[in-house]
């Protein structure tokens, strides 16, 4: 009897265990969590009424409709992605949100206009990169003068379960993760100045806010 509740105990110890495991890895991705990231990013991007903003591989559109209702019928939002069935949600949402584009790009183009966009937003998405230098450059072209880019992302190995080497054994695995700080060199390369990054932003995720070197840099809000 009392082997078997050791054992009990053990296993709601266990449980325990892989249920806080599983918050810390995909707690960034809980709706509510989004939604607060959401408040915490439009914050720290300066985000306003008005601008023109791209979602680089929007996914199901959660950001994009939330970016849309902050820009108002003023502003516009671009929404990109590559999956068929992402694009068909995407035009969904832009069915009913009147201030929202959805682009069909390609892996190593945004196919957003030249010099459209404010800010562009990358999350969980910089890691599939293939070919860093040409879709730097693209995403680029398609900043204003002194526009700002915000790229969330996680370390390689930060999610092992997802593939990939654990323990972060290299700086950039495709599909598996980015390193923070190779993805600032790659930027910066390309002529962005790094103006503030989170190492911790939301779960396993960082958080970098880039902008195009070309306009005097603003004033940031101190990290929240």
């Amino acid at each position: 009897m009392v082997i078997w509740k050791i054992a009990l105990a053990a296993v709601g110890v266990a449980a325990l265990g892989a249920a806080a495991f599983l918050y810390v890895a995909f707690g960034a991705f809980l709706p509510w969590r989004e939604d607060a990231e959401f408040a915490r990013l439009a914050h720290i991007a300066q985000v306003g009424s008005g601008q023109t903003v791209a979602e680089i591989g929007a996914g199901g559109g959660r950001f994009a409709v939330a970016l849309a209702q902050r820009v108002g019928p003023g502003g516009r939002v671009y929404a990109t992605e590559l999956s068929p069935a992402r694009l068909a949600e995407l035009r969904g949402h832009a069915s009913r949100v009147a201030n929202l584009t959805v682009v069909e790009a390609t892996a190593t183009e945004t196919r957003l206009p030249d010099r459209c966009c404010h800010l562009v937003l990358m999350r969980t998405v910089y890691h599939h990169i293939a070919d860093p230098q040409r879709f730097v450059s693209a995403v680029r072209r398609a900043l204003v003068p002194g526009g700002r880019l915000v790229i969330i992302d996680f370390e390689p190995g930060a999610l092992w379960f997802h593939g990939g080497p654990a323990g972060g054994a290299a700086d950039r695995t495709p599909g598996h993760g980015v390193s923070q700080a190779v993805a600032a060199q790659e930027f910066s390369a390309a002529g962005f100045v790094v103006e503030h990054q989170v190492r911790a932003w939301s779960g396993p995720l960082w958080m970098t806010v880039l902008r195009r070197d070309d306009a005097p840099a603003g004033r940031l809000p101190p990290e929240l």
